[in-house]
């Protein structure tokens, strides 16, 4: 069974829903990863595109952007934590009213790399660690009830160290999602952060094995397929190997340090094409000769 191959849009910044719909229909996408700004996006306009340009909206990229705290699933606020459980509700609705079935949930903000107090000793950070790891998965219950009602899955997306403190590692991911033990919840992966986190990354597909729902793809320099030195080939066959049906959601971005920097800097604006482009072609192309070998 073929991939749908996806590109998640919050790398496109500001740019209208349109613009970016007729790319993806030009280079042959099956759909759209749409940014989790429930408020954003008017609902019938974005089914009359999808319909427009034969494209579904697939998953759900929820936004976890630090120093602001509302969507910090972890935090030890408890006001905090309750109006980022509310966040993930209204993505669900959000999800269910495009037909989404997959929302990512990033349990720890982005770009916190500490837990709140930046605690400086040991046993104060095993301990903050623990805290926020138990919050978080309180929290992600609570969000995950609602999603069983609505149809959707919470996938649980581990981030680099550089980026988020508390869900690294695919071991990581699985083991909050077992303690979460929800049906709701599943886990999703990133080719780019696997690069810095995992031994393997064709091993750590294997070991998420039916549990893994979602993929984002971007090269080992986060740039498109085929730029950087990732190994997509034995990342391709992995995902056949465990009989992978889900989306690959394409998440190249431009040459510089801050990614959402990069989503508006005007002068790589002409790399959403080559990137949206190579990106597809060359995972199909692996697909392809890896099915009829």
């Amino acid at each position: 069974m073929a991939f749908q191959y996806v590109i998640s849009n919050w790398i496109y910044g500001e740019e209208d829903l349109r613009t970016t719909f007729e790319r993806l229909h030009r280079f042959g996408y099956d759909g759209v990863e749409l940014m989790g700004e429930p408020g954003k996006y008017d609902v019938a306009e974005v089914r009359k595109l999808c319909r427009e340009f034969r494209l579904k909206v697939l998953t759900i990229a929820g936004m976890y952007p630090w120093p602001t705290e509302e969507r910090d699933l972890s935090n030890p606020d408890p006001a905090i934590r309750s109006r980022a459980v509310q966040y993930l509700k209204d993505c669900c609705a959000f999800a269910n009213e495009l037909g989404a079935r997959v929302i990512i949930v990033v349990p720890s903000a982005v770009s916190k790399t500490q837990p709140v107090g930046n605690p400086r000793s040991d046993d104060e950070w095993l301990k903050a660690y623990a805290d926020e790891w138990r919050w978080a998965v309180d929290s992600v219950g609570k969000a995950a009830i609602h999603a069983e009602e609505r149809g959707v899955f919470l996938a649980i997306e581990p981030i680099n160290r550089y980026e988020t403190f508390l869900v690294n590692s695919c071991e990581q991911g699985l083991r909050m999602m077992r303690e979460i033990n929800s049906p709701a919840v599943k886990l999703h992966l990133d080719t780019f952060h696997m690069n810095v986190e995992e031994v393997s990354p064709a091993g750590a597909i294997r070991e998420a094995g039916e549990a893994l729902i979602n993929l984002h793809i971007a090269d080992s320099n986060r740039r498109a397929v085929g730029e950087g030195h990732t190994d997509f080939r034995s990342i391709v066959q992995a995902l056949q190997d465990i009989e992978y049906k889900w989306t690959l959601s394409l998440e190249p971005l431009p040459p510089v340090p801050d990614p959402y920097l990069a989503t508006r800097i005007k002068r790589f604006e002409y790399l959403r094409d080559d990137y949206a482009r190579l990106s597809i072609e060359r995972l199909k192309a692996i697909e392809k000769e890896l099915l009829n070998k």
